[in-house]
């Protein structure tokens, strides 16, 4: 919804006559109003008297027309009046021919820019293949070398408050909180979700083997809750800013985007940029060379987002107006995914402006002496160039660095481990996951856990290995190279451990994770249509083809991915002894798949596709192919 609320309206209107007080005087003062009935609906405006108008005079006048004061905006000399919603229009007609008024405006309503694709590719690529592509196309984890931010950089989000239950990513990472609203330090009790994705693609903890990580991980954040996921009021986004501009924010994000400029909400963007503040906007989800605002207004840099080819994000608005883009698709913190917390990428304009923010935190870490406009002076100059229209282009946090003349202090080498792998398991689908506390179970979800590593740039995850071994950690087998594993029923009694390999110009190296407990549970006889790894879905799996049963000495394999159009083939390899292969690929979300092997066979079909072929012994690749979607591949095949 992009709508505003109604202009406000009125008929006849009475003339008023007043004394004189001081302009502070009336700021500070709440005099008796006419209360508007609460069964009639009601618009609100924004009003700015002549310096020398009293408060007595502001509220005659205001009683007059009908007006009621809910608050006063100090920093701005404002006053928020709710009329009816059938009068504002003659009203605000009114105010605007009083001689003691400066201007009058509707406080309109404007929408938070967010995109939250429920295709189940997306956790699976960018949680487990890629979900830092936004971090990489940036070489934010390249700046991190230099500086992963200062606890004395504070970003001021101002969004929809936020839920933090669940999620120790935010752990603290939060300096301070402020509710415009209702006028409290509480943002978590009738927080949005939108506030908490924003807030976390800003800031999220880096290093804490939980969850994603933000762009500025070691800087503070400010929770400054000005609206709902249903929309903010431009009065509550400006007091929401001069609030955080007084209470030290370097940096203050506002993902929100209306199609109407304002007069209140320039007034506090000038208050904001006039004391050092970098603000940074949604530029919009409309697709379109649309102006919107605060993106547009003169002190704010407005941000269009980007896919991770670089192209313009298919719903980002575009235009000279847009100052910056930046990656959309960002993995953050969401706080109910199935009914509990978790991660996912976010789209929309929404997800690219904390990018900017999260950015423009790291060049006041690494060089405080930087006034807001150098800084975005810098994020300008160095921006990349891409192919569409924005003032500047595609931000680059190592390149804005490097500007300032600070480089990377890490000597050239190949990867260094830094943080052990270890082995996750999934506690909420694809969405959320944690260290494996105990012995694994038939059925679950394992997750390889990278661990941390440093080194030249780029480092890049090459392999994962899944190996089985006995219950002693002897006789050990690489059984899959997935990102994660499905525990079969063939598994109890066996230990795994996950063994990581990273690679950079100079080499690669390799590490394994501890041993598990043996899997609990009793060996059984494996089924030959073992069921799908348990990836969320919103409809039930499809029930599969029967097909011909393998051998009784078999391995079952199960490797989950997705098809997208950065990776629309997925390869997977298996040693095999000779014998019946059985290779059963399911999903949900593609009309039809594709699942070719090696040797040339091939075939296609829509919901669960079944490829029997009889094989000598050997190494043989399956291939999946021509869709885009997530899906599960499962072979069972004679032991090598």
């Amino acid at each position: 919804m992009r709508g505003l609320l109604k202009p406000l309206t009125r008929s006849a209107l009475p003339a008023v006559l007043g004394a004189l007080l001081p302009w502070s005087a009336m700021m500070a003062t709440t005099s008796a109003q006419t209360m508007i009935p609460a069964e009639d609906s009601t618009s609100r405006l924004l009003v700015r008297y002549h310096d020398d108008t009293s408060a007595e005079r502001a509220g005659q006048i205001e009683r007059g027309l009908g007006a009621t004061l809910v608050r006063t905006l100090p920093d701005l000399g404002e006053r928020i009046l709710e009329v009816r919603d059938s009068e504002a229009p003659a009203v605000r007609a009114a105010f605007a021919r009083m001689p003691d008024v400066d201007f009058v405006e509707p406080d309109f309503v404007i929408q938070p820019q967010d995109n939250l694709p429920n295709d189940p590719a997306f956790p699976t690529t960018y949680a487990l293949g890629g979900g830092a592509w936004g971090w990489t196309m940036t070489h934010t984890t390249q700046a991190w070398d230099i500086t992963r931010g200062d606890p004395s950089v504070v970003v001021a989000v101002l969004d929809t408050g936020i839920k933090t239950t669940g999620l120790s990513d935010f752990d603290g990472q939060i300096s301070s909180t402020w509710n415009v609203l209702n006028g409290t330090t509480d943002v978590t009790s009738g927080a949005g979700n939108h506030g908490t994705y924003v807030a976390g693609i800003v800031g999220l903890a880096v290093g804490n083997e939980a969850g994603s990580a933000g762009f500025c991980p070691n800087c503070k954040l400010m929770i400054v809750q000005v609206g709902t996921d249903s929309g903010a009021n431009i009065s509550d986004i400006a007091s929401g800013l001069t609030w955080a501009t007084d209470h030290g924010a370097r940096v203050a994000n506002m993902s929100w985007a209306g199609p109407a400029d304002s007069t209140t909400l320039q007034n506090a963007t000038t208050y904001a940029h006039g004391k050092g503040v970098v603000m940074t906007a949604a530029a919009g989800n409309s697709n379109c060379n649309c102006v919107t605002y605060p993106a547009a207004d003169p002190y704010v840099l407005g941000v269009a987002g980007v896919d991770n080819s670089g192209n313009k994000a298919a719903d980002s608005n575009y235009g000279s107006w847009v100052s910056v883009a930046a990656p959309e698709g960002n993995m953050t913190a969401w706080p109910s995914i199935n009914g509990g917390p978790g991660y996912a990428p976010v789209g929309g304009t929404s997800s690219a402006a904390p990018v900017v923010a999260g950015i423009a935190g790291l060049l006041l870490s690494a060089s405080p002496s930087q006034t807001n406009v150098q800084v975005e002076q810098t994020l300008e100059k160095t921006a990349v160039p891409v192919g569409f229209t924005t003032a500047y282009g595609r931000v680059d946090a190592l390149a804005a660095l490097n500007s300032l003349g600070l480089v990377d202090p890490q000597p050239a080498t190949v990867p260094v481990n830094t943080g052990p792998p270890q082995v996750l398991v999934e506690t909420d689908g694809d969405w959320n996951y944690q260290p494996l506390g105990g012995a694994p179970q038939i059925g679950q979800v394992l997750l390889r856990g990278q661990g941390s590593w440093s080194g030249s740039a780029p480092l890049s995850l090459t392999t994962v290995q899944w190996v089985r071994c006995d219950s002693t950690g002897s006789a050990c087998a690489v059984v899959a190279t997935a990102a994660k594993y499905t525990v079969q029923s063939t598994d109890p009694g066996h230990t795994f451990y996950v063994a990581i390999t990273v690679t950079n110009g100079l080499g690669s190296s390799s590490l394994a994770s501890v041993l598990s407990a043996p899997v609990a549970g009793s060996s059984v006889t494996p089924s030959p249509n073992p069921s799908p790894s348990p990836s969320p879905s919103p409809s039930p799996s499809p029930s599969p083809s029967p097909s011909p049963s393998p051998s009784p000495s078999s391995v079952t394999q199960t490797f989950s991915g997705s098809l997208n159009p950065a990776n629309p083939v997925r390869t997977f390899s298996v040693t095999v002894g000779s014998g019946l292969a059985v290779a059963q690929l399911s999903f949900t979300k593609c009309s039809t798949l594709t699942l070719g092997l090696s040797t040339g066979a091939s075939t296609s079909g829509p919901s669960v596709v079944v490829l029997d072929v009889t094989l000598p012994a050997g190494t043989y690749t399956y291939r999946v192919s021509a869709g885009k979607c997530s899906f599960t591949l499962t072979v069972t095949y004679p032991a090598p």
